[in-house]
């Protein structure tokens, strides 16, 4: 499923209308409308305002499956935007921890 059409069912899911989810997350109902329809994708930013509005964790947008270590640090690079981890720069970086 695509992040437009994760948004739409998650609204639906939570019984929510484009308006209220708009009011929810301050973002205009019609840039909702935008991400719903798929003619827009969200920014991290946008994205992180979406999930808190549809009360979910903002990581249900993503696709992760973690096979072995190389798709663990692909899907920690894909999430750091979202969180503010201490350290996990260097980790991403190759760096090791003493």
């Amino acid at each position: 499923m695509e992040i437009n059409e994760k948004i739409r069912y998650f609204r639906k899911q939570r019984e929510l209308s484009q308006d209220l989810l708009a009011e929810r997350t301050g973002i205009n109902v019609n840039t909702i409308r935008k991400y719903e329809m798929g003619i827009r994708n969200p920014k991290v930013e946008q994205l992180k305002k979406i999930a808190d509005g549809l009360e979910i964790s903002v990581i249900e947008f993503l696709d992760i499956e973690i096979e072995n270590e190389a798709d663990l640090i692909a899907m920690l690079k894909k999430i750091s935007p979202f969180f503010k981890w201490d350290g996990l720069l260097h980790v991403l970086e190759g760096e090791k921890f003493l």
